[in-house]
């Protein structure tokens, strides 16, 4: 924002923006501006040259059942149903879930990917970086025992024209099965990324191009339909000097493919890959924070178009905090769930959709499957902590300034909602805060008397209420000060 100065003395009343990026001078939470459980909208009306500015909050959590006790692994929607792997076992979701699959052990990560065989029809391949398992329409299941399957193999697998592909646990080769046989693999059907000394970190599909992602490089293949060995070439033009530290949080999702990058110059980001052309969506503010991820390996990630907006969600488990990046607003935010009062990670790391456009969550830890509600305002009925702390505002002079008012410029509910937002101002470099100000959106003066003196301020907004939010800005009248 442009800020003003005004004539000293005389009383000013001006405006002072909520949407933002992030500015955080070092990974820590305690300074800067920052947003957690809120994101920004824009709607832009070029006929009059005017763009209007909200702030929203994030959609809650609606219990859908729960399957199972036990480490959420994967979700997926398979002819009708849900199968769920929690702990060692897949569900069949039902009136009572039923176990199908028994995994090889009760932790880490697992792939499950509907395909289709002219042979067998559509299947649910799952496998779990030893063994591999598909569903058929039948709902009957088939484990893969052909002693050239890929093990231990990185569970990332893709479908291209009747084919899975697997790749090989350290190593730069990716498996094939038969064509229309995913129970049937040979031992000369697999191609070496090898263009860079890398191994294969993960794998995607952009198109008609299987995405080969390794530590340092990426490189795509196409269906080449080879006589022997695998049906895949490789797309030589395509290839890029730069791969992924994050095996799982890697995303295909509409147009785009998501990552996370480490490159051999050092350093981390996150990135998107649309058509073969990489596109930084970090900046250094975000990298701070990637860079201080103790455990970036094991970061896992999904992607989820609600409210429409396309958002990239990255759960950093050394950290215990949830980045998400809007590729519509290209703007930061984070989510957190609600640990008795303070921001913790995430607490849902795998997504499926039942077709209709609903979003179905994993709870990493208990079981639970959810809805992801645009129209809940509680994760299963626990408050969602909205936060918002801004940068520190000094109306572009260091003389004193004298704040007579607040007022949230924001929607008003309806008398009796307990909708409410708790204001903090920090004058000291975030280093204190005020003491708590409730200001009511329940009336049309949402508004605070007599904030004292200041010469840079910052402003901290909470709210934590089964209720929805939307707010625009802060409107504040002052007087500046001689010195």
């Amino acid at each position: 924002m442009a800020q003003q100065q005004v004539q000293q003395g005389k009383p000013k009343v001006t405006r002072l923006p909520l949407l933002g990026a992030y500015s955080n001078r070092d990974a820590t939470t305690v300074k800067d501006q920052r947003y957690v459980n809120i994101f920004p909208e824009t709607r832009k009306v070029e006929q009059l040259e005017n763009t209007k500015i909200a702030m929203l909050k994030r959609p809650g959590l609606t219990l859908y059942k729960n399957i199972a006790t036990g480490q959420g692994r994967g979700i997926t929607y398979f002819k009708g149903k849900f199968y769920v792997a929690i702990g060692n076992t897949v569900y069949e979701d039902g009136v009572t879930p039923t176990a199908k699959i028994t995994l090889t052990g009760s932790t880490g990560p697992l792939g499950m990917l509907q395909a289709n065989s002219a042979s067998i029809g559509d299947y649910l391949f799952i496998c779990d970086g030893t063994s591999a398992w598909y569903i058929k329409s039948d709902f009957s299941v088939t484990q893969v025992v052909d002693a050239d399957f890929p093990s231990p193999h990185i569970p990332s697998p893709v479908f291209i024209d009747g084919y899975v592909a697997l790749a090989k646990a350290n190593s730069v080769d990716v498996y094939t099965c038969d064509l229309d046989q995913p129970g049937n693999w040979t031992a000369s059907n697999f191609l070496s990324a090898e263009m860079f000394p890398d191994y294969v970190s993960s794998l995607s599909r952009q198109n008609n191009q299987v995405c080969v992602l390794g530590t340092s490089s990426i490189e795509f293949f196409y269906d080449a339909a080879n006589a022997s060995g695998s049906p895949l070439s490789r797309n030589d033009s395509t290839t890029i000097q730069m791969g992924t530290c994050s095996p799982y949080a890697v995303i295909g999702n509409e147009k785009y493919i998501f990552y996370l990058s480490q490159s051999d110059s050092g350093g981390r980001a996150a990135w998107l890959i649309d058509g073969f052309q990489p596109k930084k969506v970090s900046d250094e503010f975000i990298e701070r924070i990637l860079d201080s991820e103790t455990n970036i390996s094991a970061a896992h990630g999904f992607g989820v178009r609600v409210k429409g907006h396309l958002f990239y969600v990255i759960n950093l488990v050394g950290v215990g905090r949830t980045l998400v990046y809007d590729s519509d607003e290209k703007l930061w935010h984070e989510w957190s769930s609600n640990s008795s009062g303070n921001h913790a990670i995430f607490n849902c790391s795998h997504i499926a959709d039942n077709s209709s456009g609903v979003a179905y969550l994993l709870d990493d830890s208990n079981g639970n499957v959810y809805t992801l509600n645009p129209l809940a305002y509680t994760d299963n009925g626990t408050a969602i902590l909205v936060e918002i702390v801004t940068n520190k505002y000094d109306m572009d002079t260091y003389h004193r300034k004298f704040m007579w008012s607040l007022r949230l410029v924001a929607d008003r509910y309806s008398t009796g909602s307990a909708n409410s937002v708790t204001l903090n101002w920090s004058d000291d470099d975030y280093q204190n805060w005020s003491n708590d100000k409730t200001i009511p959106l329940t009336d049309d003066w949402p508004a605070f008397q007599r904030l004292g003196s200041f010469r840079r301020r910052a402003f901290k907004l909470r709210h934590s209420s089964n209720n929805p939010l939307r707010l625009e800005s802060l409107e504040v009248e002052f007087t500046e000060g001689t010195h």
